[in-house]
Formats: C-alpha cells, sequence, structure tokens
C-alpha cells in the first residue's frame, strides 16, 4: 500500500493516451513561442485551449482517484500544486503573464506532484539560462517565457517516455 502510493507521487506512469495529449501541447506550445517571440504574447483562443485542457485531466483525476481508486490525498496535493501554488508562485513571485500560467498549469495536469516540483524547478533553470537571450525579443523588462515552458515540457516528455 504505501509503496503503491510512493510510486503514484514519484513515478511518472504516463499512458499512451497521455503521450499523445502531450504532443498535442507542444503543438500549441510550439505556435505560442513563435507568437510570443513574435509579438509578446499568445493568442487568446490557446489560453482558452490550456484551461479546457486542465479542466479536463482534473475531471478525469477526480473520476479515477476518488470515485475510482478513492486516493485523495494524491489528488489534493496534486491539484493543489496545479491550482494554488503555480498560480501564485508565478503570479506574485515570478510575476509571468496569465497565458504562462495557463500553459503550466495544462503541461503539469499529467503529471505525478513531485513531477510537478520538478516541472516548477526546471522552468526557473531553463528561464536563467535562457532570460539573456529571449530579452532580445522583449521590451524593457518584458521577454517571452513561452520558450522556457516548451523546453520544460519537452524534457519532462522525454523523461516519461524513457522510464516507460
Amino acid at each position: 500500500m504505501i509503496s503503491e502510493i510512493v510510486q503514484q507521487f514519484f513515478v511518472i506512469k504516463i499512458s499512451t493516451i497521455q503521450i499523445y495529449l502531450l504532443w498535442f501541447l507542444l503543438g500549441s506550445f510550439t505556435v505560442a513561442t513563435l507568437s510570443d517571440i513574435k509579438h509578446l504574447s499568445a493568442q487568446r483562443e490557446f489560453l482558452h485551449v490550456w484551461l479546457l485542457f486542465t479542466f479536463a485531466m482534473f475531471i478525469t483525476d477526480l473520476y479515477y482517484h476518488h470515485y475510482l481508486t478513492q486516493n485523495l490525498v494524491y489528488l489534493v496535493a496534486k491539484w493543489f500544486l496545479i491550482f494554488i501554488v503555480i498560480p501564485v508562485y508565478f503570479k506574485s513571485i515570478v510575476k509571468v503573464a496569465w497565458g504562462d500560467i495557463f500553459a503550466k498549469m495544462a503541461a503539469t495536469s499529467i503529471l505525478p506532484p513531485f513531477f510537478i516540483v520538478l516541472f516548477i524547478i526546471i522552468i526557473q533553470i531553463i528561464d536563467a539560462i535562457t532570460r539573456r537571450m529571449m530579452r532580445i525579443f522583449g521590451m524593457g523588462r518584458a521577454y517571452p517565457f513561452m520558450p522556457a515552458i516548451l523546453f520544460t515540457t519537452v524534457v519532462l516528455l522525454f523523461i516519461a517516455i524513457a522510464v516507460r
């Protein structure tokens, strides 16, 4: 029982369908990244797609972890990180746009809690590495943040595929 809980929190078990969903997200992130680099903003339609994607994953998790396996600890931990920690941390502390936050929420909605924390750490590292280059495309202190989200999602996708 304990090993099953630990495995749920620390091991990415992504189904083939979820990998396809991540590829879909990567496609939308790629187009949004190009838009962000060119216009310093992603189109509003992307925000709606990412919110709907996140909501669909929440409903899926709610069904699976509440009704089928009754694993409320996992469910609460994961969605607390996604709905509370990510928006508060990235809006209040890092100060990124809401579109970037919604993209992060969508990308992490497939991940277990440990990898959501890892996503936050990796994205900060990638942002620190790419920030100087991205400021070329920005204005003032603002710069495109979507490339960091795209690169972080690619890294986690390859990790998920590798540990499958």
